[in-house]
């Protein structure tokens, strides 16, 4: 339902921040609050979640996190507050490469994970977390990215072109016209 919060930060609590977005506050449970610098406007990725006696929201600095967070509740014994505990313990590459690798002396050591759900994790998901690290989450970013390659531009310079590009939610054209002027520059210079 919420794929993503824009906003800045103005409060953390302990296990969550609060997002102002055009004067609403929205209060979302993260695994590492110190991320979120107060005053700062930020992209939250978000998961909103709806039991019968509470709805909130989840919330990730980055689309990795988010989908790492996705195969953890999707295995059985994990809901929502422990694969944040498990997040919040960790980060992501860590949790993966001890997914991948089978090392549940690792897993147990998260908060919220006992033997029996590190097991289930590995079962569930081992050899399943190749996550593609080039791709943004965004598809309409991830075209403009696609399109610029076809330009001749490199990977590297795409990749830290649109890491200085604070604008998200656009059309692959927007993020195109935004990402030229700046590739462009960066090559006469050379």
């Amino acid at each position: 339902m919420y794929f993503y919060l824009r906003g800045k930060i103005t409060l953390h609590q302990k296990g969550s921040i609060v997002v102002d977005v055009n004067g609403v506050g929205y209060q979302v449970l993260v695994s590492h609050p110190e991320d979120y610098p107060l005053g700062e406007t930020m992209v939250v990725y978000t998961v909103f979640f709806v039991r019968e006696d509470e709805q909130y929201l989840v919330g990730f600095k980055t689309f990795e996190e988010k989908a790492l967070f996705s195969k953890l509740i999707s295995v059985k014994g994990v809901g929502p507050r422990t694969a944040i505990q498990a997040l919040g313990s960790s980060s992501v590459d860590k949790l993966t490469e001890a997914i991948n690798s089978s090392n549940l002396l690792y897993l147990t050591s998260l908060q919220g994970v006992g033997k029996k759900v590190a097991s289930q994790i590995v079962l569930d998901l081992r050899g399943k977390l190749m996550m593609d690290k080039t791709k943004s989450g965004d598809k309409e970013l991830d075209d403009a990215m696609d399109g610029l390659l076809q330009f001749g531009f490199t990977k590297k310079e795409i990749t830290e072109v649109f890491s200085s590009i604070s604008s998200r939610g656009l059309k692959a054209e927007e993020y195109i016209a935004l990402a030229l002027p700046k590739l462009s520059s960066r090559n006469k210079v050379k």
